[in-house]
């Protein structure tokens, strides 16, 4: 059943959208800033969780697992190793299962926000893991598709490079060029195959961009239509089919966030690793620290993010194909003309006959 369309007067913008590229990140952070303890209350749930299963692990790998010469495995270390892989097992479903909730509450809070109802971290925190069944199923089915299209865009792929190579070696022998080791391909030959691994390298971003859009709007769907798994699935591609731009516009912003990020810390992490036998390390840890912090707050800003902009957008293309919020202003009714009275026969009188 799908929720009803609900706007405070309809003399006032349709709250849902529809919104352009520029204003779904307006929106969002505004969200973001004066929701802050309701979404970041969500998010480090998330964090938390993963913080402590690192540690664990990072806890029980502590210890030399292996010999360094390589040759064996140590007995404890074996043990450990063995007493480990059940654990990182479990915690990894765990940890798949509480990521599909945390997204579910972010929409729910999304949406209860966008209709200025009061909701807590619990209360769509509660909402989201009452559907936890349905979300788990989405994602999976999700995962399942995606692999299907990576095969199938590696095979394409596979097959072109074979064709192009079996079509550049014939032309290397009808030029009369005798393959040995010693033989280096052309200048040409060269810049043709960068050019061929840079455009492979494209056409899998892009690849990828196609996927995350086609599937990102599966769970609000699920949540605010109560569909089942396969019809919430339907369901965003229908509403993203040919109206992308906003969906792309939001990945694309992540990756170069993503970038950024990396091009901060990549260079910290190249000084922990040279500093990391340094005996008077205590700078090192610090940066460490540090780094860490700044990681986790980036990820869950960029979690936030993604959850609160998808469900704008979600509205926003219900908005631009279905109407959605719209509300129409009741037509008048007609006024009914008087009924004119009912003629009398020509030779009859007017009034009433006397008693005789």
């Amino acid at each position: 059943m799908s929720e009803p369309a609900i706007l405070h007067n309809p003399s006032l913008p349709n709250i849902y959208g529809p919104i352009t590229a520029g204003q779904l990140f307006e929106r969002t952070f505004t969200l973001l800033r004066e929701n802050f303890k309701l979404f970041f209350g969500i998010v480090l749930i998330l964090v938390g969780v993963e913080i402590v299963f690192g540690g664990v692990t990072a806890g029980f790998l502590g210890g030399n697992a292996f010999l360094m010469d390589g040759s064996s495995i140590e007995p404890a270390s074996l043990g450990r190793i063995l007493f480990l892989v059940p654990i990182v097992f479990v915690g990894g479903v765990l940890l798949f299962i509480l990521i599909q909730i945390i997204q579910g509450a972010l929409f729910i809070a999304t949406r209860a926000k966008l209709t200025e109802t009061q909701i807590t971290v619990g209360d769509a925190c509660k909402l989201a893991a009452d559907q936890a069944g349905r979300l788990i199923g989405i994602s999976l089915l999700i995962i399942l598709r995606v692999i299907g299209y990576i095969l199938l865009f590696v095979l394409v792929f596979g097959v072109l490079a074979a064709v192009i190579g079996a079509f550049g070696g014939l032309l290397h022998a009808v030029a009369g060029q005798p393959f040995s080791r010693g033989h280096l391909p052309s200048a040409g030959v060269i810049l043709f195959l960068l050019m061929l691994v840079l455009a492979g390298v494209i056409a899998y971003l892009l690849f990828w961009l196609w996927l995350a859009s086609r599937y990102a709007l599966s769970i609000p769907a699920a949540l605010a239509e109560n569909l089942s798994v396969t019809e919430s699935i339907r369901r965003s591609i229908h509403l993203s089919k040919g109206s992308r731009g906003r969906l792309y516009a939001l990945f694309l912003g992540i990756v170069v966030a993503d970038v950024a990020i990396a091009a901060v810390t990549v260079p910290f992490q190249l000084i922990l690793k040279h500093g990391a036998g340094d005996p008077h390390g205590f700078a090192f840890g610090v940066i460490g620290i540090l780094l860490a912090g700044f990681r986790i707050l980036t990820s869950a800003l960029i979690v936030a993010v993604m959850g609160v902009a998808t469900g704008l957008c979600y509205y926003d293309l219900r908005v631009r194909k279905e109407g959605f919020g719209v509300v129409t202003p009741p037509t008048p009714p007609v006024p009914m003309a008087p009924a004119e009275p009912w003629p009398l026969p020509p030779n009859e009188p007017a009034g009433d006959l006397p008693i005789s």
